[in-house]
């Protein structure tokens, strides 16, 4: 895409931010005191993490509201690294980002809700990747790009921690998982022995067994090492699989002590769930509870689902027994950590088409499930949070709604963007066009929808509505929302023309909607709206 970066200095973001504050500060409608118990909910607006920070999120002081209505205290802010600092290896930020975060907390402080900031999200559209390589150069000490982690920290801490509703803030073990899939992947030889040098596996064997160690541990199915030097990363089913995650939990411990030097007190969601070591006497499981402590942090975070200890074999279990595996679950947590947890991401069910052979609540005592929750999670947390609060579709469209001019959008010399009553939309003249690059965005579905509002700006206007190769055409006489279907196919670029002219907004290309039951997304309340809201007034 042409993303159009509008970047400054790292001593410019800090102090343009700390100018809003200072200068134009929050009217704070709620005294604020710090609460004992957070009840949240990750806030990504009228869409989803991983293009909400290209979105205008017009609505968000209803949906404030409307969050605090409910008895929730608190949002989770979703970060993404790129997002804030584009470039890999250059000191240059993203200034509509910082805007957007001063934004949305002074929004927040108006309505009595704190902000947690979830740093370092990998996934995004700002760019045409949505993993980059950085994320494996920070497994590298004293690497530049540990050095730009360090200074995206601290200066996203800086500016949050200027607002009086500023929380805290923590770092997940899943965002710098990509490395830890090195073993299951088809590399030579050669590859693992230069990424167990680059990431510190190498010297991290050195300093911990000997070489017959390590090659007890290996097998002989997998090597026979003379020297530190010819060991390689192992491949997932060796039993040395055990040594590299012992390894990158050290790693994920330092990583997490560094981060603290700039943005204190920073916690971290850890790996509750075991990973399956397959060694010659049988199959265990390797527990990750050196890093549970979380030391430094108030709290250790963590994702905590029904499923954890359950068979997962598309089986449903009543909200009884379910309850008693989240008390003893959680208890068993809190025990290895030595503090309360924070379930920022509390997964009472999971329609996720990859989780779906997961244990799951009987659907229609999900509710019984819900209001039962306050005697465990009083007992072992200091707070959870919720992850889809309100239904979202996966939308892989970035800056659909026009609030960032056209930025990552191509479009016809004619066409403009124009801000009608605080909402942005695009103003397509006739035989105009937008269109953007999306392919790679979107796992297999039978279909792909697109939607989008549109408005003639006189009379009635044709549209062609292109994705990939094929092409639909849509009449447009009213203003309204429109959508249409395409039978999956891997090329899926978008493009929309006009034979008049037309408005344009909200646009979305999604293939599932990922349910809650809470909110839809239009806003419309659903069935356990009213079951976390009892949930919350039990909690305190």
């Amino acid at each position: 895409m042409n993303i159009r970066k509008t970047v400054t200095t790292l001593a410019m973001a800090v102090l343009m931010m700390g100018a809003l504050v200072n200068g134009g500060g929050p009217k704070t409608v709620y005294a604020l005191e710090k609460p004992t118990y957070l009840k949240s909910v990750t806030y990504f607006g009228d869409e989803w993490p991983i293009n909400y920070w290209g979105s205008e999120d017009e609505n968000m002081s209803s949906n404030f509201a409307k969050i605090k209505a409910d008895g929730f205290n608190s949002i989770i802010l979703v970060i993404p690294w790129r997002e804030f600092q584009p470039e890999n290896g250059k000191e240059e930020w993203n200034q509509a980002a910082f805007d957007k975060l001063h934004k949305v907390m002074t929004c927040a402080e108006e309505h009595g809700l704190w902000v947690i900031l979830r740093i370092g999200y990998t996934w995004d559209y700002y760019g045409p990747s949505e993993l980059p390589a950085r994320f494996a150069g920070v497994t590298k000490k004293g690497s530049v790009d540990r050095a730009m982690w360090l200074r995206y920290s601290q200066a996203v801490y800086q500016a949050a921690s200027a607002h009086g509703n500023f929380h805290s803030g923590f770092i997940t073990w899943e965002d710098f998982w990509d490395y830890v899939h090195n073993m299951g992947r088809n590399l030579t030889s050669k590859e693992r022995v230069t990424l167990a040098q680059e990431c510190g596996f190498t010297e991290y064997l050195r300093a911990k067994y000997t070489l017959d160690e390590i090659n007890v541990a290996y097998g002989s199915d997998f090597g026979n090492f003379k020297s530190y030097e010819e060991i390689g990363i192992p491949e997932r089913k060796s039993p040395a699989a055990a040594l590299f995650f012992e390894y990158y939990d050290q790693f994920l411990n330092e990583f997490l002590a560094e981060t603290q030097t700039v943005f204190p007190g920073i916690s971290m969601e850890v790996r509750a769930d075991g990973d399956p070591i397959y060694a010659p006497e049988g199959t265990y499981y390797y527990s990750h509870d050196a890093t549970y402590p979380c030391h430094g942090a108030d709290y250790s975070a963590l994702m905590y689902s029904v499923s954890m200890g359950q068979k997962n074999e598309y089986d449903r279990i009543s909200a009884a027994t379910a309850l008693e595996a989240t008390d003893r679950t959680l208890s068993s947590l809190a025990s290895l950590s030595g503090k309360k947890l924070y379930a920022e991401q509390l997964l009472y069910m999971d329609t996720t088409a990859e989780f779906s052979h997961n244990t799951q609540v009987l659907e229609d005592e999900t509710d019984d499930y819900v209001r039962g929750l306050a005697s465990a999670m009083q007992k072992s947390t200091m707070g959870y949070g919720l992850w889809v609060y309100r239904n979202y579709v996966n939308n892989c469209v970035y800056n659909g709604q026009f609030g960032l001019d056209f930025t990552g959008w191509g479009h016809g010399s004619g066409d403009v963007i124009l801000e009608i009553d605080g909402d942005h939309k695009a103003v397509l003249a006739k035989n105009g066009m937008v269109s953007q690059k999306l392919t790679g965005r979107l796992g297999y579905a039978e279909e792909i929808h697109v939607e989008f509002w549109a408005e003639p700006t006189a009379g009635s206007a044709s549209l062609e509505v292109t994705l990939g190769k094929e092409t639909k055409r849509v009449p447009v006489t009213k203003a309204g929302t429109v959508t249409v279907s395409f039978p999956w196919s891997g090329e899926y670029d978008l493009k929309i023309c006009t034979n008049r002219g037309v408005r344009l907004d909200d646009i979305r290309v999604y293939t599932y909607e990922q349910y809650g039951r809470i909110y839809g997304t239009r806003g419309e309340e659903q069935d356990l709206a009213d079951d976390f809201r009892i949930l919350n007034s039990q909690l305190q």
